[in-house]
């Protein structure tokens, strides 16, 4: 099982493929198995680099509060212990988060970025938000991770066609530690780099699902603020769009690296 000591901590991270290095970031309680089917389309043409974030699956838990910054500080590290000096980056949700904070903290390092169902401010600016944060964060709380796992997954996967990997999930969101989810909770809310959206000049591109959290005009308003992005919408898909729509994801991300290796060349 391949561990690398990052600080107080330790981080597995698992490598598959050859070529370009494509870091993959995963959500708030999700971990690098959720990517399973991003690793086995990506892996034949890149390097695929997927990391359990501090707190989350087989890393190791979280003790005391933990930033984005030092989520990005982390991964940073982890690509030093790799000898990776650039590499393309896919981050979904609170990984989008880590993914911009990369992006904006070390420009040079990212050949490209691609947020997935994410925002470069996670400010509580809208009921709807403040609503999502506290809902779960008092859940938790009080119950614990198996009812908010129950709660998550069938607003994700309500369909019947994705009934046992909804189950699969809602098992390995249940076994996240309580404390470590409750930080990263907390590190999300608040958290913004929008007032350095103007550093981010490598190829950049948002991917939305049609019936995210977020809608796709707020996405679509941080777009237009970063020089070299576009926005692409992923249709009949929630926030679990690397389950539910792994198909449409993994074409888009695989098309959107095949123009970055163009441009390059």
């Amino acid at each position: 099982m391949p561990v690398v000591r990052i600080g107080s901590h330790s981080l597995h991270y698992e490598t598959n493929g050859d070529g370009e290095p494509l870091l993959l970031l995963h959500g708030l309680g999700s971990s690098a198995l959720d990517w399973d089917a991003q690793v086995l389309a990506f892996s034949s043409r890149y390097k695929v680099l997927a990391p359990d974030l501090a707190g989350f699956g087989r890393s190791d838990k979280l003790t005391q509060p933990h930033s984005i910054a030092e989520y990005a500080d982390d991964i940073f590290g982890l690509l030093d212990y790799l000898g990776i000096d650039r590499c393309h980056v896919l981050g979904h949700s609170m990984g989008g988060a880590v993914a911009f904070q990369m992006g904006t903290e070390m420009p040079r390092r990212i050949s490209s970025l691609i947020i997935l169902n994410s925002l470069p401010s996670f400010v509580l600016d809208t009921v709807a938000k403040r609503l999502e944060y506290y809902v779960r964060l008092l859940i938790v709380s009080l119950f614990g991770m198996q009812p908010l796992a129950s709660m998550v997954t069938k607003r994700l996967l309500p369909k019947e066609e994705h009934r046992v990997v909804a189950e699969k999930m809602s098992e390995r969101y249940a076994r996240n530690d309580r404390k470590s989810y409750v930080e990263a909770l907390k590190a999300v809310a608040g958290w913004s780099v929008v007032d350095r959206l103007a550093v981010l000049t490598m190829p950049v591109l948002m991917i939305s699902a049609d019936q995210d959290y977020t809608p796709v005009e707020e996405k679509r308003r941080y777009v237009e603020q970063i020089p070299n992005a576009r926005l692409e919408v992923i249709r009949d898909s929630r926030h679990a769009t690397p389950v539910d729509q792994a198909e449409a994801l993994n074409k888009i991300v695989l098309e959107f690296l095949a123009e970055v290796s163009k441009t390059d060349d």
